[in-house]
């Protein structure tokens, strides 16, 4: 029996098919590993993204257990007093203990609130819009003048201020909180100034609010941002004001940083979605 034997064309054919499975297996070989690379690659990321979100809870954990206390310990160190001020029929000092009492569950309501406060942004916000930066601080300046006139601030505002596609209200939040700062830190400043502007650094539009205040040392400039911290112990407020402001922005994809020395003023930026405007 004679076996018949494949011609030129024949074993050409076969042999051109054969290269081509090869080829396709080697392109879905190369796509595979793509692929695993690109699916590697994201879960890493996503790790990462989790593994300082629970860094960041945990230090928002403490710090809001930490802050809650003290107003506890003070009212339970008062009550052991008043007490005391009962037992010897002191109504005077009664009363003064009565008002410390009052402060200090006042101080933890406030604490809980701006803790709330914070916690909601990112879940409750307004729909972002396109409004002229400009309005947005003159919303703020409202709000603040009565600090402003009574302080003697001069408020400078740049002209052709950009639309940016933000949350109003939230952002207006912003300045005033960062107004509001720059008064709280005159210091002994005379002639105080704030000042609101831009600058354009490449394709990146800087905001920025800066004052000829007191200014904060290096070494505080990312530590302002974390809840309740506060340079000056004695200052007013809690301490939120900053974080609240730090998380609005990053909010909205944008950041948020300090450019200060001591005695030489501070200067707040931070950037923000810029609106598609022909």
């Amino acid at each position: 029996m004679r076996i018949p034997i494949a011609g030129k064309d024949e074993l050409s054919s076969l042999s051109c098919n054969i290269n081509d499975m090869l080829d396709k297996i080697d392109q879905s070989d190369r796509e595979l590993r793509k692929a695993h690379d690109e699916l590697e690659l994201r879960v890493k990321e996503r790790t990462e993204e989790l593994a300082k979100k629970n860094t960041e809870m945990e230090r928002f954990i403490y710090t809001v257990s930490h802050d809650l206390r003290s107003p506890l310990i003070s009212v339970s160190g008062l009550l052991g007093f008043l007490k005391q001020d009962a037992e010897k029929g002191d109504l005077e000092q009664m009363n003064a203990d009565l008002r410390i009492a009052n402060e200090a569950v006042t101080n933890m309501d406030q604490l809980l609130l701006e803790t709330l406060e914070l916690s909601r942004i990112g879940r409750v916000v307004n729909p972002p819009e396109d409004v002229p930066f400009g309005e947005i601080v003159e919303g703020a300046l409202e709000q603040t003048s009565e600090k402003i006139r009574s302080e003697g601030c001069n408020v400078s505002v740049a002209q052709n201020l950009p639309v940016v596609h933000v949350d109003r209200i939230r952002i207006i939040e912003v300045l005033v909180n960062l107004i509001e700062n720059s008064i709280k830190y005159m210091g002994l400043q005379t002639n105080p100034e704030i000042e609101i502007g831009q600058r354009i650094n490449g394709k990146d539009r800087i905001f920025f609010v800066r004052d000829n205040g007191i200014g904060i040392d290096h070494s505080q400039h990312n530590k302002v941002f974390e809840l309740f911290y506060k340079v000056d112990k004695k200052s007013e407020g809690t301490g939120a004001g900053l974080a609240i402001v730090k998380r609005i922005i990053e909010v909205h994809g944008a950041c948020i940083w300090i450019e200060s020395e001591m005695g030489q003023g501070c200067t707040v930026c931070f950037t923000l979605p810029l609106a598609n405007v022909e």
